[in-house]
């Protein structure tokens, strides 16, 4: 018994734990010299007869209170509960523990009180609770950027992933648990995404995709940034890689706004230059004309050569207004109507040209032959759309040939978004070895008409290409011509624009 007592004592006076035994009262008959230093007393004697509330605060001896009646009524132990010790000194000191508390019961088998013993976990506790506060406030960072944000193991399972992430993914769950297909990504590119995160696991190196077209679940076509870095291990402790991904739509978009704007610059420096070279060429000759038209008023006396030179002049006059007003009607083509684009039914719009031109078919003995497919709608400018067909058509007329009636073949169509449109004539064709690099040019003219003045297919052509659209052309002398359209796709894509 004495040998034992000093065991006792020595594990009192030594161990590094709280140790503590409870009569059935829940007051304390002894404590170690660490539990007195715990609740601030000189001797361990001192807190015998005393009870949790003479230390703590309410909050913590209630609860110490209910599990000790718990374990006295059932006689089963509690381990390692963790508890948050509040004092009731000046300071209210908080400690953190893990208590184990078992029945006490004496050598006659009855229950006479608790004992337990305490260990002070609260630097553990503090750098658990500090790292949960920068984890919650990484993961509030995390879910307050607009990135997507997510972590996928080196099966191409989620698991981690950030708001904006899930909010695209997966919008009334989570990603987490789930892979591509799950979530409904197309087969194909998720297999895209799996072989490059993959790739990165292997290289152990980060890969960065500045553009990569993609659909949002709603269809809506978007474009996105992605980086992906490979993360040796996780909480999972297995492989795996991180996405940074960022939409760049408005970015792509602006761009191919830049890009289009670029093109009309330069379709526009283009104009410049053909109308810099018609003010210096024509307007010269027409001015050099009248210099020298002036120059022989003043060398002449006679009244009847005066009066025949005045009418030079006059018809000089004429010529230069009407060049004049020709480059008018051009710039009033280009710069006025251009924006507007409306979705257009070409049947209706053919049938009234018809109506316009229909003096020249009756009195010309036009045949039309139409092959439009139905109910063809097109996103274009009104007035551009008129002007096109009015041209072809009248040139067609125009340009007949004299030993047989003339006829017209329209076909328009549809083919992968792109509107298509074909008009050829059995008429006088056009020798394009010859003339084939000067048939869209400003005043070319190829046939003996004395109402060509060859700017009705330079408009054309202007027209279409600045919409986006290309104009070509197969003729044949004698056999007539065939005009093919292009009218550009009819949504625009980055690609559209970038090629």
């Amino acid at each position: 018994m004495e040998q034992n007592s000093l065991l006792f004592k020595r594990l009192m006076e030594n161990v590094p734990q709280s140790v503590f035994f409870k009569d059935k009262e829940s007051r304390f008959i002894a404590i170690n010299t660490i539990c007195a230093q715990k609740f601030g007393l000189q001797n361990p004697e001192d807190a015998i007869g005393k009870s949790d509330y003479d230390f703590f605060e309410e909050e913590h001896a209630s609860a110490a209170f209910a599990d000790e009646a718990q374990i006295m009524r059932t006689l089963k132990p509690i381990i390692d509960k963790e508890e948050r010790e509040v004092f009731n000194n000046q300071e209210q000191t908080v400690r953190w523990t893990a208590t184990s508390k078992f029945p006490l019961i004496d050598e006659d088998g009855t229950l006479v009180g608790t004992y337990g013993i305490t260990n002070d976990i609260t630097e553990s506790k503090n750098s658990f609770i500090e790292l949960e506060r920068i984890k919650n406030q990484m993961e509030a960072i995390l879910n307050s950027v607009p990135n997507m944000i997510f972590v996928k193991d080196a099966d191409g399972k989620y698991v981690m992933a950030n708001n904006a992430a899930n909010a695209y993914l997966c919008p009334n769950s989570t990603a987490v648990g789930k892979t591509d297909i799950d979530l409904g990504i197309p087969e194909k590119e998720a297999r895209e995404y799996l072989f490059v995160e993959q790739q990165v696991l292997r290289t152990n190196k980060a890969q960065f995709f500045p553009e990569i077209r993609s659909q949002k679940p709603d269809g809506t076509e978007c474009w996105f940034q992605y980086i992906k870095v490979p993360i040796n291990k996780t909480e999972y402790h297995e492989p795996a890689v991180l996405s940074v991904v960022t939409d760049v739509s408005e970015r792509i978009h602006h761009e191919i706004e830049l890009m289009e704007s670029m093109q009309v610059i330069s379709r526009q420096n283009e104009r410049l230059s053909n109308f810099a070279h018609i003010v210096s060429h024509n307007l010269r000759n027409h001015a050099g004309g009248i210099s020298t038209t002036l120059d022989l008023l003043d060398m002449t006396i006679e009244v009847e050569e005066r009066n025949e030179i005045i009418e030079i002049l006059r018809k000089a006059s004429d010529r230069l207004n009407e060049t004049i007003m020709d480059l008018n009607v051009i710039m009033d083509k280009q710069h006025k109507e251009g924006a507007e684009l409306k979705p257009l039914i070409f049947q209706e719009y053919l049938e009234n040209i018809k109506e316009v031109l229909t003096t020249e078919l009756v009195d010309k003995k036009v045949r039309i032959v139409e092959e439009i497919e139905p109910n063809l709608e097109l996103l274009y400018n009104p007035a551009y759309l008129e002007s096109i067909l009015i041209n072809l058509i009248s040139n067609a007329i125009k340009y007949r040939h004299p030993e047989r009636n003339p006829e017209i073949y329209i076909k328009a169509y549809n083919e992968q978004g792109i509107v298509h449109l074909k008009v050829a004539d059995n008429g006088l064709g056009i020798d394009l070895n010859s003339h084939g690099d000067k048939l869209f040019g400003m005043y070319k003219t190829f046939h003996r008409n004395k109402n060509a003045k060859g700017i009705g297919l330079y408009i054309t052509r202007n027209q279409i290409e600045s919409l986006g659209g290309k104009v070509s052309v197969e003729s044949e002398v004698g056999k007539g011509s065939t005009f093919s359209i292009n009218f550009g796709k009819q949504v625009r894509t980055p690609e559209s624009v970038l090629q």
